[in-house]
């Protein structure tokens, strides 16, 4: 346990050549979302754009590993490759889970000062769950990515696999949808988006076991 905590404080002190970065965009966002407050409810919206571009910054930390040749290093101590892999996967979930959380607190005390309340609370949160899960399934189809061929290339195929992946799952729906229209008639989406948050928890599971065990079976048989 102590390994992983202090892989996950190398990770952290990374962020630390981007404070001044981190803090500039961060005040540009409460301006942003206090403004556009003014005239509409963004409370979703400012949530996700805190998620997207924070929580997307843990993927800096494998360009410095990479620059930096740290997993050489890191193996020349009692550290196992599982480790090293582990404290990337929940320095990745953190840093999202982190980042949805303060845009959400954020997103909530500005809509409430400025419009007195947000609108359909209820709703507005399951959107950023939902937000939550579509980042973590771009996020765990990054990291594999980057474990087999590098930060660069790596995030090339990183855009290229889940949008197959997305077109494919679309057409196979729309060609189940031809053949059996009745399906479409018997789902009851209201029903679906109102437990869409133990959906979303189930699914955030597969994505980080399924990347992590991914990842793992490449880190393992990679030359350092």
């Amino acid at each position: 346990m102590n390994t992983i905590k202090g892989l996950l404080l190398k990770d952290l002190y990374v962020f630390r050549n981007f404070k001044g970065n981190l803090i500039f965009s961060a005040v540009m966002f409460l301006v942003l979302i206090a403004i556009g407050s003014i005239s509409r409810d963004i409370f979703t919206v400012g949530s996700i754009l805190f998620l997207i571009f924070f929580g997307m910054n843990s993927i800096s930390s494998f360009s410095y590993d990479e620059n930096a040749d740290s997993d050489k290093y890191l193996l020349s101590l009692p550290i196992t490759r599982k480790e090293i892999v582990l404290s990337k996967y929940l320095f990745v979930f953190l840093n999202s889970f982190i980042s949805i959380l303060v845009g959400i607190l954020v997103s909530l005390i500005i809509t409430i000062l400025v419009r007195g309340k947000v609108n359909d609370l209820g709703d507005s949160l399951r959107i950023c769950f939902i937000a939550f899960t579509s980042v973590s399934f771009l996020m765990c189809a990054n990291v594999p990515c980057i474990y087999k061929w590098g930060v660069e290339k790596g995030r090339m195929q990183s855009v290229i696999i889940p949008a197959l992946f997305v077109f494919l799952l679309g057409l196979f729906g729309s060609i189940l949808l031809l053949l059996f229209p009745q399906i479409y008639l018997s789902i009851d989406l209201l029903y679906i988006f109102k437990i869409s948050p133990y959906i979303c928890t189930l699914l955030n599971i597969v994505f980080y076991a399924i990347s992590y065990l991914i990842s793992y079976k490449i880190f393992l048989k990679k030359e350092i």
